[in-house]
């Protein structure tokens, strides 16, 4: 009855709930505490009332219990406006070696990572700078799997935060459009939308060019429309 219950509302209603829910009844790490402890917006909420931040990840590899974050990139936007004064790069140690496939992927090499932020340093900037906001990633489901794994949360417990993935919400407009299986990588999608190239697997550059696409399929999904957030979380499912 209750698994029913949530399926009928909308995914916010839903993950906020689920949030409540484990706030209440399940034991949370402490480092991440404030995560949940933050609401969910309604669903009719403008875009421009809300907070969002532009994550980007580096790793290791594809498997967070095995692969590690090499590198992060943070951005915020309060739409429609992105802050490049805001933005954040960290390298994280790692004791890992470094496998030569990635390093030629990402530039990131041993030598880059020496004096990289601890794993524990990694947490806190997270936390505080995701707490309260919208997080905006392409391709969404590595942030949040490594983000998951990173916060060891138990199977049990909700990710409580809320996210919008331009990968998906290119899908949903090339599905539109009837385009079966186009191609999502982030600079193809900036080079159809005629945004400028840029340097590609860094998590700096990243996060500005993801929150560059964002506001373009904004635009492009909301035509003359105010954006609300409740239509793009469905979008990004």
């Amino acid at each position: 009855m209750k698994v029913n219950w949530f399926r009928r509302q909308h995914p916010l209603q839903n993950g906020d709930q689920l949030r409540c829910h484990a706030l209440a009844k399940s034991p949370i790490p402490a480092h991440c505490l404030e995560l949940f402890q933050k609401s969910y917006p309604a669903p009719n909420s403008p875009l421009s009332e809300l907070k969002c931040v532009v994550l980007d990840f580096e790793t290791s590899g594809l498997d967070p219990k095995q692969d590690e974050i090499l590198s992060v990139g943070m951005v915020d936007i309060h739409y429609p406006v992105m802050s490049l004064a805001s933005a954040q790069h960290y390298y994280v140690q790692s004791e890992q070696v470094i496998h030569s496939k990635t390093a030629v992927i990402n530039h990131i090499v041993p030598e880059t990572l020496i004096g990289g932020i601890s794993r524990h340093q990694l947490i806190e900037r997270l936390v505080v700078s995701l707490s309260g906001k919208v997080v905006i990633a392409h391709g969404a489901e590595i942030e949040k799997h490594f983000l998951r794994h990173l916060l060891q949360l138990d199977a049990s417990l909700p990710l409580p935060l809320i996210f919008l993935d331009t990968l998906r919400l290119e899908r949903s407009l090339m599905k539109y459009r009837g385009v079966m299986y186009p191609d999502l990588r982030l600079t193809h999608v900036r080079q159809q939308k005629g945004l400028p190239p840029y340097l590609a697997h860094n998590a700096f550059a990243d996060v500005v060019a993801t929150g560059e696409l964002f506001l373009a399929l904004v635009e492009e999904i909301c035509a003359d429309k105010p954006p609300l957030l409740g239509p793009l979380v469905l979008r990004s499912l």
